[in-house]
């Protein structure tokens, strides 16, 4: 995982989130599609999009963001990192305007697009840190923590937040390390280093680093047990 130097989109909306402008990349991003300024902006991306572009245009509302946020979007079959900042006018009473900033990192994530489901997988996450955006391999997540209307992905060293949810994550993912265990936790199964039961008759994943432990659900015990290949002898009871 390092940091990566990106060309930068710029496109800048109206109050009522129309392109009123942007820059040569973006241009060059967008190519033939962006033949015309002035229309929506939803209208340049797919239908299952529009909610999650939408949440950001409002986040972009606030005056304070919790947390710097990468938001993956599809938009003609590129997987871009989204950012919107509100722009505040010198104008009194003039309604503000929006910055929305973009990465493409369809290249870096080794995203392709699968005809099935219609989505474009990743076998890479895109996470934004203060010193840039790292890229980080599926082998090295140990698990991922839904946090309301993000995501929490754990490694070794370090935790990222991701502007997704967990169903779409196993959607996006190509491959088959990453299985739900709880309703809020997603475990990569290579780096499982034991089940255990608590003295309260908890199931526990635990990992060889040092992150927490991550709860099983009951009713998703014998699915991990399953994928692990496991029987029940390697379940340790508490004292």
């Amino acid at each position: 995982m390092i940091p990566i130097c990106l060309n930068i989109g710029l496109v800048i909306l109206s109050s009522d989130y129309r392109i009123v402008g942007m820059n040569q990349y973006a241009r060059r991003v967008f190519g033939a599609a962006i033949s015309e300024m002035g229309r929506d902006v939803f209208q340049y991306h797919p239908k299952k999009s529009h909610q999650k572009v939408e949440a950001i245009l409002k986040r972009a509302n606030l005056s304070q963001q919790e947390r710097p946020v990468a938001m993956i979007v599809d938009v003609l079959n590129k997987v871009l990192m989204i950012n919107v900042s509100r722009i505040e006018m010198s104008v009194p009473d003039e309604a503000p305007m929006f910055a929305m900033t973009f990465i493409d990192v369809t290249q870096q994530t080794d995203a392709v697009f699968n005809p099935q489901s219609g989505l474009i997988e990743l076998k890479k996450l895109p996470v934004c840190e203060r010193e840039g955006f790292l890229f980080i391999d599926i082998d090295d997540i140990y698990f991922i923590q839904s946090d309301g209307n993000y995501c929490k992905i754990f490694t070794k060293d370090a935790s990222y937040y991701i502007h997704i949810t967990l169903k779409e994550i196993l959607k996006r993912y190509a491959g088959s390390n990453l299985l739900r265990v709880h309703k809020s936790y997603v475990v990569n199964l290579n780096n499982i280093y034991k089940i255990q039961r608590d003295s309260n008759r908890h199931y526990l994943i635990h990992f060889n680093a040092n992150i927490p432990p991550v709860p099983v659900a009951r009713r998703r015990l014998n699915h991990l047990k399953k994928a692990l290949e496991l029987r029940i002898k390697p379940v340790i009871k508490a004292k």
